[in-house]
């Protein structure tokens, strides 16, 4: 995913994107720069007795190379850029019959060019039987992967629902948003024409042409199966010489479509198409051989499918059940070269048994959007603090007497200023200290700040991450700059992240500059490539990095921090544990399948294994995980890999264990715990939104903030 700023999200609309118009035709298509090829000669039929003509692999440059092998009768293989549905006829309106993986190796047989309206006169009606576009078939698969964070059953923003068909109807705090029958005045496509919304998760043009044929039809909850009246049109003379615009639909071999639960019924003499936007071709007449492929989904920055239940063996991974991969078994023959992953070098893997953390998993049920808010399971006490408290809190830290450090965001009660929600430079947060005990009002000691994204106490001073800044607050003392140039992306909320100081050692967890549902995956173009693309170029991004202490207090800049791991995206926290290991998590990308992990991750390292001055190519490196396509020697998997979304905010040690925040799927506060078998657990224990501080106070308690001001004490004990 990325992390996005849970205050963004509490600005989230009704979803999704400005509609744009589809080309008459793809851009030419080009092919990567050609490679060394490894295994069998490429295949082709040789001179026989019944006179058939060689047929050579051709390489297809663009859509005339592909329409031209099409009309001589040959097969077009090529590669499903995203998971594309198939549909019965050439238009997004048709019956939905099956899908194809994103990824997939498909065969296309022929191809439909369809003529866009153009001005006509009308004609004698007739009757046709059609199918209405459905809110379950059609539109909630989109909402769901899209607009999760910020209106599903549990985050409810301005009173919004839009993942199941009842609440979205009925609207949110403003009135209705979907008008039955008249997209052009609904609320919701107003927010999609202006390009609004979806702050996650990017739409092609055929769902968003989709969205507004839905409402357009009534916006029923499911299909229809109706008889309609229509005017046949003949078109008029046209006013210019322009061509018709047309649109491309590719007819698919019928065995590379994998079957789908909310199909409906296929009619006879079906044609299985897709859109010719959905696919890149790569040869004619003859399928490309595995190393062909291999290069080819790389330069596409797609990880290579394997066929269920069988392991790839080139990328050395296995797919998850239930996904089928349109690749032939024949891809996989003992001819193609087997590449195997390099064993890990030592101290790189995690060994659970070595973490350190003994609580024992509660075993509590899945996760549920039936679970009462600030409702604690598994024997937790919750006492709330500050009810009347209107700000966001962003970051939490506790001095060795008690007083407690609380960053402070603007009030969210009303319509939040844009300028400061949008801008992490804006100068409009602020931090203030409460004392626990006496519960007396906060007081502020630093106030116009930069957005605050992580704070810790250490030796008589506040250390403070903000945007693109370290600096600290000594007791009695004013703000201090401390080391400046860390990279902000402002509009995605990515700062420095969190901060702690552990041995004498300042580490920051420096996020990234990209988003994931803007950048998509990052595949095949190495570690080093991926790093960069993730940092925007800047040395001190996407990262953990840091600093000696006394060297930051003498220098007071970013050249004393050094790289100590890689490979993260976007580090919300860091916490230090009683061993002095390090704990923090990440948040991943948010536009990627279900089977292929984003990134959102809870993740050790000890600093001890890497020494002062390690070159950086020779620190850890996390690997976002979207900078792979399978295992590699230099990859330090997680501890605990969260599902795509998650989005883990702030974590901390306490009762044994590591607690943490999700704002994203499932929000709440996590705690990990230790299994029967040994397996470490993320179970939600406290059911809360958004959760975006935590910390530990000297007292071992736990306490928690939320971007909608609450603050809470949360100690074991209650039944």
């Amino acid at each position: 995913m990325t992390v996005r700023s849970a205050l963004l999200l509490l600005l989230c609309g009704m979803f999704l994107m400005a509609c744009t118009q589809t080309p008459s035709r793809p851009a030419p298509l080009v092919l990567p720069t050609p490679q060394a090829l490894q295994g069998p000669p490429i295949p082709f039929h040789n001179p026989n007795l019944l006179a058939k003509s060689e047929t050579h692999i051709r390489p297809i440059e663009d859509i005339a190379a592909l329409l031209s092998c099409l009309d001589a009768g040959q097969t077009v293989y090529g590669i499903a850029l995203q998971n594309s549905n198939v549909r019965n006829a050439p238009t997004v309106d048709a019956c939905r019959i099956g899908r194809i993986p994103r990824g997939s190796l498909v065969e296309v047989v022929g191809a439909i060019e369809v003529d866009e309206p153009v001005v006509a006169e009308p004609a004698p009606a007739n009757t046709r039987v059609s199918f209405t576009l459905g809110f379950v078939e059609d539109v909630q698969p989109i909402f769901r992967r899209t607009c999760n964070s910020c209106h599903s059953a549990v985050v409810k923003n301005v009173g919004l629902q839009v993942t199941e068909y009842g609440p979205l109807m009925r609207g949110g705090v403003n009135g209705a948003v979907v008008l039955p029958g008249d997209a052009e005045n609904s609320r919701l496509w107003e927010q999609v024409d202006t390009g609004k919304m979806p702050l996650i998760g990017e739409l092609s043009p055929e769902e968003k042409r989709l969205i507004r044929n839905w409402i357009d039809a009534g916006a029923p909850e499911r299909r229809l199966m109706m008889a309609e009246t229509v005017v046949e049109t003949a078109p008029s003379s046209p006013s210019s010489t322009e061509p018709a615009p047309t649109t491309l639909w590719l007819q698919v071999d019928g065995t590379n479509v994998a079957s789908v639960a909310d199909t409906c019924v296929e009619p006879a003499g079906v044609d299985r198409v897709i859109s010719s936007d959905l696919l890149f071709p790569l040869s004619c007449g003859v399928a490309p051989r595995m190393a062909e492929l291999q290069t080819a989904l790389r330069s596409l920055s797609i990880a290579m499918p394997a066929p269920v239940g069988t392991t790839n063996p080139v990328a050395g991974f296995t797919a998850s059940a239930g996904v089928r991969v349109a690749l032939p078994a024949e891809m996989f023959e003992a001819t193609a070269p087997v590449i195997e992953p390099a064993a890990p070098p030592p101290g790189r893997t995690v060994d659970p048994s070595q973490t350190g953390i003994q609580a024992a998993a509660f075993n509590l049920p899945p996760v549920s959007d039936a679970d009462g808010w600030l409702q604690p399971r598994g024997g937790f006490c919750v006492d709330q603090r500050l009810p009347q408290n209107n700000r966001g809190i962003t970051a939490l830290a506790f001095a060795p007497d008690g007083q407690l450090f609380m960053a402070l965001d603007q009030s969210l009660t009303d319509n939040p200023d844009p300028l400061i929600l949008y801008d992490a430079h804006h100068p409009s947060r602020s931090v203030a200290v409460y004392d626990p005990v006496a519960n007396t009002r906060p007081v502020e000691i630093f106030d116009e700040s930069t957005r605050i994204t992580g704070m810790t106490y250490y030796g008589g001073a506040l250390y403070i991450a903000r945007a693109g800044e370290v600096g600290r607050i000594p007791d009695g003392g004013r703000y201090e700059p401390l080391a400046g140039g860390f990279a902000v992306n402002s509009q995605l909320f990515h700062a420095n992240n969190g901060i702690a100081v552990a041995d004498g050692w300042v580490y920051v967890a420096a996020g990234g500059v990209i988003d994931g549902w803007s950048d998509g995956p990052i595949e095949g173009i190495g570690e080093a490539g991926a790093q960069n693309v993730a940092a925007g170029g800047n040395r001190f991004a996407a990262r953990i990095v840091r600093a000696p202490l006394d060297a930051l207090l003498g220098q007071r800049s970013i050249e004393a921090f050094q790289t100590v791991a890689r490979g993260v995206r976007n580090p919300y926290g860091i916490t230090a544990d009683p061993a002095g290991r390090l704990w923090f998590t990440d948040n991943g990308a948010t536009n990627v399948p279900e089977n292929v992990s984003a990134g959102d991750e809870v993740n050790l390292l000890d600093p001890r294994t890497v020494a002062p001055g390690t070159p950086e190519d020779a620190t850890p490196y996390y690997g976002f995980p979207l900078a792979l396509t399978g295992a590699a020697d230099w990859y330090t998997p997680p501890v605990v890999d969260l599902p795509n979304t998650a989005a883990p905010t702030s974590i901390t040690w306490a009762y044994g264990t590591l607690f943490f925040g999700v704002y994203g799927r499932d929000p709440g506060l996590y705690r990990l715990g230790r299994t029967t078998s040994g397996a470490l657990v993320a179970e939600r224990v406290v059911l809360a939104w958004p959760v975006l501080a935590v910390t530990t106070a000297p007292d071992g308690a736990l306490w928690m903030g939320t971007g909608s001001g609450g603050l809470f004490r949360i100690t074991p004990g209650c039944g």
